[in-house]
């Protein structure tokens, strides 16, 4: 019962700290989250312990627990992980994906083409980070795809404070809708060269 209201609590914490409700060096107390999270204490501590361990929170000033800042190096390292292992993932998802992985990211394709046609770019970057995930899904490596979904939040705390307009919704539609002819013609080597001049293209300066 506990580890499951712990996780509760971590996917709460995780969503106001990527979405930016709890920004870069923001303090968290154990007793204020139990209050808000009508829990006792030792899931909140559980849920925290977890968070520090996949790096989003570190220790600050007398010990407390702060959200991490993610600094222009830290998007760099990111940004060489992701191009590694989805490049990776792009590589062997050529030889192995099914028409179910094509029709998963057309569908993906189209709800995100109608985000950026609404402007609503909340959901296009949600939808975003489902893609890449569906795309390097492809691939069949678990392992793998448990990587990316954790370097997912950092993806997402880099992207906190950059303006996506719908012009640039609608470009990187595009580049998606490429990568996906890639994968669906086989063409291992141009999908790992488009992938990774798409993810170094996106990457917030900072």
């Amino acid at each position: 019962m506990t580890s499951t209201k712990a996780e509760r609590v971590r996917r709460a914490v995780l969503a106001d700290i990527v979405s930016g409700a709890l920004p870069p060096g923001t303090p968290l107390d154990e007793v204020t989250l139990a209050a808000q999270h009508e829990v006792s204490r030792t899931p909140v501590r559980e849920a925290l312990r977890r968070l520090q361990s996949d790096g989003l929170l570190e220790v600050g000033p007398r010990r407390r627990l702060l959200v991490v800042d993610v600094s222009p190096e830290h998007r760099r390292e990111v940004t060489t992980l992701r191009v590694a292992l989805e490049g990776a993932a792009a590589a062997a998802g050529c030889e192995r994906r099914d028409e179910y992985d094509l029709d998963r990211l057309d569908l993906l394709l189209l709800k995100q083409g109608r985000a950026a046609e609404s402007g609503d770019a909340e959901v296009f970057l949600r939808l975003d980070e489902e893609f890449h995930l569906a795309l390097a899904g492809a691939a069949r490596m678990p392992t793998l795809s448990r990587m990316l979904g954790q370097l997912g939040a950092f993806v997402r705390l880099g992207r906190l404070g950059e303006e996506t307009g719908t012009a640039h919704m609608k470009a990187l539609v595009t580049e998606h809708a490429e990568l996906v002819e890639l994968l669906r013609a086989r063409r291992a080597s141009r999908l790992r060269t488009a992938l990774a001049t798409h993810i170094e293209r996106t990457t917030p300066r900072g």
